[in-house]
């Protein structure tokens, strides 16, 4: 469930006023920053204001679950020290530009920036997944095409529940918590999600494109939380499959130069993980 408490509400100006699924006025909301309110150019994907990506749909009704996505560079530190700051530079700004394309094509909505990651939440969850695999397709082709001009391997984590909205857009909670913990059991190159995500998806993905990594501790949780690793590479070779030949959402993978389907990528999507 969504919750917007009472003093939060009082607290809200009308720049900072929520949209229409939260009580506001609806007017010029299917243009308008669903965060922020900002009113944006004709055409535009991201908001002038506060760079958020500018989809058809934010979050879902009250009374239903949320999707939350967090995404981290793997050993950033490290790459900022062995690249540079200007090397990493030009870096972050390619991830950051990959990450929010597939975010605004799959209705995902950018939190906020963690540093070297994103914190994005959905509405649907095979929206979230789809992104999720998209964005490690994409990162890993170039990767592959660059070498250690581009060493990026990322990871992420995803979990479905309910979310607090604070004022200016930002989520909090023990779904946003979890969603940051799975994340943390991964390595680069792997999407790990939580059982009520699989399940909440599960009868949309075949069996064979889950691992069952079982209960596992998670940090500052009491108890263990059953844990799946996402199988991308094969889920996103299985949807090309059926896709008709130039289909939009595919269109970054057919004759591409690196394969992001090759032995090599397959073995990412079974990327090892943290006990």
């Amino acid at each position: 469930m969504v919750d917007l408490n009472r003093s939060d509400r009082s607290r809200l100006t009308m720049a900072d006023a929520p949209p229409s699924w939260l009580g506001a006025d609806p007017a010029d909301e299917s243009r308008a920053c669903a965060f922020c309110g900002e009113l944006p150019p004709q055409g535009s994907l991201f908001c002038p204001r506060c760079g958020r990506a500018l989809t058809a749909s934010l979050l879902p009704q009250q009374g239903e679950a949320a999707t939350v996505l967090f995404t981290d560079i793997e050993d950033s530190t490290h790459l900022t020290e062995h690249l540079g700051d200007y090397a990493w530079e030009s870096i972050i700004d390619e991830h950051n530009q990959i990450v929010r394309e597939e975010l605004h094509r799959h209705a995902g909505f950018e939190v906020k920036l963690t540093g070297d990651g994103f914190l994005i939440v959905f509405a649907d969850g095979m929206d979230a997944l789809r992104c999720a695999a998209r964005i490690q397709a994409q990162v890993t082709v170039r990767s592959e095409r660059l070498g250690a001009d581009w060493p990026v391997h990322v990871r992420m984590g995803v979990h479905r529940g309910d979310v607090i909205l604070r004022p200016g857009g930002d989520i909090l909670g023990r779904t946003v918590n979890m969603a940051a913990r799975i994340m943390a059991k991964g390595r680069g190159g792997s999407i790990v999600v939580s059982e009520a995500l699989q399940q909440h998806v599960g009868h949309q993905i075949a069996d064979d494109f889950w691992v069952d990594m079982g209960a596992r501790r998670l940090r500052g949780l009491e108890r263990r939380e059953r844990m799946f690793l996402f199988r991308w590479p094969e889920y996103l070779r299985s949807e090309a499959s059926v896709d008709e030949p130039g289909a939009d959402h595919m269109s970054f993978l057919p004759g591409d130069t690196v394969d992001p389907f090759d032995p090599i990528l397959l073995s990412v999507g079974g990327a090892p993980v943290d006990a």
